[in-house]
């Protein structure tokens, strides 16, 4: 089954309105003295799930029609996956070390097992791609596209409310 390239196109337009907003943050919030560590963090995140989620939508307008369509969800998926595995690399380490530096009531744990689940799901939903473990592959795809979109909202709403003291 081909990808939804209808839905595709939409979550791409949604991620790059998302990353647009975060422009217009970075923008108007800079300050001389820049952005806070929180925030810094915030923003990263923000900017690394849309990102995340415009790019992986437009990856299978490239890939579908040009090999098997096997191999393009192994490809898709395994982009994805490796995606998701790079932002488990970095945000979690991240988001402890600013808990240890003092900003623990800005990130408490409920909201980083959020955060960080989003990347847990896509990676684990993503790997389901590329093993062939699951049937309907786009749904399992935008799904995990929606994840990112979700974990970018929370991201931008929380630094465009949540101030530090």
């Amino acid at each position: 089954m081909e990808p939804d390239f209808r839905a595709l196109q939409v979550i791409a337009e949604v991620s790059l309105g998302l990353v647009g907003f975060s422009a217009i943050i970075i923008a108007l919030s800079r300050s001389k003295e820049g952005f806070s560590d929180p925030d810094n963090f915030r923003v990263q995140l923000l900017n690394f799930a849309a990102f995340g989620a415009m790019f992986n939508a437009l990856i299978p307008f490239a890939i579908f029609g040009s090999e098997s369509l096997e191999m393009s969800w192994k490809f898709t998926g395994g982009v994805l996956c490796l995606y998701s595995a790079v932002g488990l690399m970095v945000f979690p380490r991240k988001v402890f070390e600013l808990r240890r530096r003092g900003y623990a009531t800005i990130f408490p744990i409920p909201l980083i097992v959020t955060q960080m689940g989003v990347f847990i799901a896509n990676f684990i939903l993503s790997g389901a791609i590329v093993l062939d473990l699951v049937d309907s592959k786009n749904n399992v795809y935008l799904l995990c596209l929606i994840l990112f979109i979700v974990q970018s909202t929370v991201a931008f709403i929380r630094t465009m409310f949540v101030r530090v003291e």
